[in-house]
């Protein structure tokens, strides 16, 4: 970016934020040398924690790094020559005061605003933020930063830098769509679309995205910035320049032949353009993503329709129905308090024989995708990934503790302030920032509840549950007690005391599931002592229960899948495994007229409905009734079961057992039942 003879060298005490990634910026500065050019340009697009903008400022300052330092411990040195260090400094400082005659422009962007928050802040600690200008990650924005003045009087030379390294995934289609464009000079007044088919654009990044958008590399680099194997990349430019203005190779010397790849013609890029239907043709780096285009245009039609026809504003809008396009993308809605739209799309493992690249790139054709035809803002879209197995997954930070009652205050609870919760596990004891923190609000049922799309895999809610949710509440009229178990967020506590209920019991482990749960019940004017919430180890929890008098009258039970929480000790949860004893345990807290709704989302749960009735539990399947459109493709999304408790005798009955066998299990119980010692402290239906 300057004279090699003034240039001041960089070492790696100028980089010292971690997020910087310091040996990138190094490998991109000495991979594309320029000729002293009449106007110095780069564009970093991708500006990530602002090491290479840092860089490039410092070689246009001519400033030594660590010039503003004063203070250095070698100057205690007993060698120390202090006249000649004193003659460095000044040579230093002279070299600094010429070069602010220099002028370049260096412009810089991040789809990601926290990236660009870093490189400011690295930029000011350097004394160099004069150097650099920052712009939106627009065409038309980035467009006129650099059709200022300056770049409009000389012949400006320079190349366009991405470095994708640490790009989350969610923002890689907005790179690619802003790395084509202007690789390509497609934006705007005639000057910047000329100055951009000058410059070729270098890539530092881990996958082989940009090359399928842009084509083949001209020449390309195998480097290890972070320790981490990454792949230099260099891309001709429009005009068919690999260096600014330039015919002739990149002038970074020779390579080793095993790590240099050269290629004398670069192909067309890779991307194809599709018709959206709004006059905007969008690029996708897979030809076939025009055909899941289709679909979703096709299937959003239809999901809006049913969604204004049945009042529901959060859905799922598309779910795998095309094989090779294996996503989830679910639309939010927020309420009048926050208005806005969100999408969360949720990719599905893609089976081993699938080429991992090519799975991305579908993914990022999604990811470009969705958000233009279901009318959200880019920034408005968080992409995760769900993993399909047999045992299913955790929620989030996996959820839990203690002893509540009836009256007055139960014993180990808290009823209002997160305060009172006792100290159990990391973290408790200290109220989270989710009953605090700014967060989306949605609407479902008349009731509203927080969203948090950015920390967990999971957004607060299921979606899947809305229906479930509607049946707590129609069961729930009329009822005195409601008891939630693996509570998560308490939506279905909020469902049950809009019906009436005069008590909620909230348990779970997770003291951030608590606090947003008490945070979703005083969002919707449910506050004061007769809501409960507990932190405790469900299954544990239930033993102490059932030694007390505590008796609910409905009790909803959601557990997760698999859980080996540390906070659970040694002990960890299967739901297969262990469902038998969650509800037998569970119907023992229901009163004599009481019911539960029991959900599991083990796609292969199988009730072991025998063993059940051997102890007086009968389940009812209510799965069909509570799968809701929006996912009606996937008929195994969760399983769902009405809970009663009758005697042994009865349940067998029930379910259809042979009177063999209803003998056999009541002289069992019989002979139990004379063992046992009398235990007059023990409550007794």
């Amino acid at each position: 970016m300057g004279d090699e003879d003034t240039a001041a060298p960089a070492d790696g005490s100028v980089l010292t934020n971690g997020s910087v990634p310091a040996d990138g910026s190094a490998l991109a500065g000495s991979t594309v040398e320029h000729p002293t050019p009449t106007l110095p340009v780069l564009l970093d697009a991708c500006c990530a924690g602002g090491g290479v903008v840092l860089e490039a400022a410092s070689i246009l300052a001519d400033r030594a790094p660590g010039l503003e330092r004063r203070n250095w411990g070698f100057q205690s040195w007993s060698e120390h020559d202090a006249a000649t260090w004193h003659e460095l400094l000044n040579e230093a400082d002279r070299r600094a005061e010429l070069a602010k005659g220099r002028v370049a422009r260096i412009v810089a962007t991040d789809p990601s605003g926290d990236a660009v928050a870093c490189a400011r802040r690295i930029l000011k600690a350097a004394g160099l933020a004069d150097r650099v200008i920052f712009a939106q990650p627009d065409l038309d924005k980035i467009s006129r930063k650099l059709m200022m003045p300056a770049c409009c009087g000389g012949e400006p030379r320079g190349f366009v830098f991405l470095d994708t390294t640490e790009t989350a995934i969610s923002k890689m289609s907005r790179v690619l769509d802003l790395a084509t464009s202007l690789h390509a000079g497609a934006c705007g007044a005639e000057a910047v679309r000329a100055m951009l088919s000058t410059m070729p654009t270098v890539a530092l990044t881990r996958d082989d995205l940009l090359i399928r958008a842009l084509g083949e590399p001209a020449r390309s680099l195998r480097v290890m910035p972070n320790n981490e194997e990454a792949e230099l990349a260099v891309f001709s430019a429009a005009n068919g320049a690999i260096t600014a203005g330039e015919g002739n190779a990149a002038a970074e010397g020779p390579m080793p032949a095993e790590d240099a790849v050269e290629s004398s013609v670069a192909p067309s890029p890779a991307t194809t353009l599709i018709d959206l239907g709004d006059g905007k043709p969008c690029a996708v780096l897979i030809p076939e993503s025009e055909q899941f285009a289709r679909r979703l245009r096709k299937v959003a039609k239809l999901r809006r329709k049913w969604a204004q026809r049945e009042g529901v504003t959060c859905y799922r809008v598309y779910d795998a129905d095309l094989p090779d396009y294996s996503a989830a993308i679910d639309l939010y809605e927020g309420s009048a308090a926050t208005p806005g739209r969100w999408l969360v799309i949720a990719e599905y493992a893609a089976p081993r024989e699938v080429d991992p690249s090519l799975a991305e790139a579908r993914l990022l054709d999604i990811l470009t995708l969705a958000p233009r035809i279901l009318q959200v803002d880019p920034d408005n879209v968080f992409a995760k990934a769900r993993i399909r197995s047999r045992g299913g997954s955790q929620y989030g930070k996996q959820a839990g503790g203690s002893n509540p009652g009836k009256g007055g205050k139960p014993r180990g609870t808290r009823g209002g302030s997160a305060s009172n919760r006792p100290s159990q596990g990391a973290g408790s004891g200290t109220p989270s920032d989710i009953r605090t923190r700014r967060l989306p609000l949605i609407e479902e049922g008349g009731l509203t509840f927080a969203v948090n799309f950015n920390d967990y895999l999971d957004t607060g809610i299921f979606l899947d549950h809305r229906i479930t949710r509607g049946l707590v509440r129609e069961h729930a009229r009329g009822k005195r007690f409601f008891l939630n178990l693996f509570a998560y967020t308490g939506t279905a506590t909020c469902y049950a005391a809009d019906a009436g209920v005069e008590e909620t019991v909230t348990v779970d482990l997770s003291n951030t599931y608590l606090d947003w749960a008490e945070r979703n019940m005083e969002q919707n004017g449910f506050v004061g002592p007769d809501h409960h919430y507990v932190r405790a180890d469900v299954m544990g929890w239930i033993r102490d229960m059932r030694q007390t008098r505590n008796r609910w009258d409905l009790i909803f039970c959601d557990p997760p899948t698999f859980s080996n929480s540390s906070k659970m000790g040694r002990r960890t949860w299967d739901v297969q495994r262990d469902h038998v004893e969650l509800l037998v345990g569970l119907s023992r807290l229901l009163s004599r007229e009481g019911e539960a709704i029991f959900s599991c989302n083990l796609r292969t749960f199988r009730p072991d409905i025998e063993e059940l009735a051997r102890a007086g539990v009968v389940l009812t399947d209510i799965t069909d009734e509570t799968i809701p459109e929006d996912f009606a493709r996937n008929k195994k999304i969760h399983h769902c079961y009405l809970v009663k408790r009758y005697t042994s005798e009865e349940a067998m009955r029930r379910i259809g057992m042979s009177e063999d066998a209803i003998r056999e299990r009541t002289r069992e119980l019989r002979e139990a039942s004379a063992r046992k010692p009398a235990d007059t402290k023990r409550f007794r239906r």
